[in-house]
């Protein structure tokens, strides 16, 4: 089964990211995007797409950064964000990862949220398990 245009969009992200494409990845984030952390205070959440961007870069090159097991959502994607040093990002237990939900409107982020667990990241979009 082929990928959904918002899995292959958030892709696409992670990918100009770890590539460090500055200006492509503005281009299909909103201008207002916003980005929280898993636990309040971990760092100052992003509310807006200059903070966003500078964010995806650093994570995306400091902490190798890499989406996977995506599950579509319609107007969002959840998926599971391995990588280095996530634990200082709010990631739990001995494989540290990180789970998400990017809103998307018009082929563009318009959020994005962490969570600690895939459970968490499920309850949070609904997801009956």
């Amino acid at each position: 089964m082929p990928e959904s245009a918002n899995v292959a969009r958030v892709r696409e992200v992670y990918d100009l990211a770890r590539h460090a494409k500055h200006q492509e990845l503005r281009a299909l984030l909103v201008e207002d995007v916003t980005w929280h952390p898993a636990r309040e205070g971990a760092w100052k959440p992003c509310t807006n797409v200059d903070e966003v961007v500078k964010t995806l870069l650093w994570r995306a090159g400091m902490n190798k950064m890499r989406p996977s097991d995506f599950i579509d959502l319609g107007d969002r994607v959840l998926f599971q964000v391995r990588g280095r040093g996530m634990g200082r990002l709010g990631a739990k237990g001995f494989l540290q990862r990180l789970f998400q939900i990017v809103a998307l409107r018009g082929g563009k982020i318009v959020s994005i949220k962490d969570y600690a667990s895939r459970d968490e990241a499920l309850a949070a979009a609904g997801v009956k398990r």
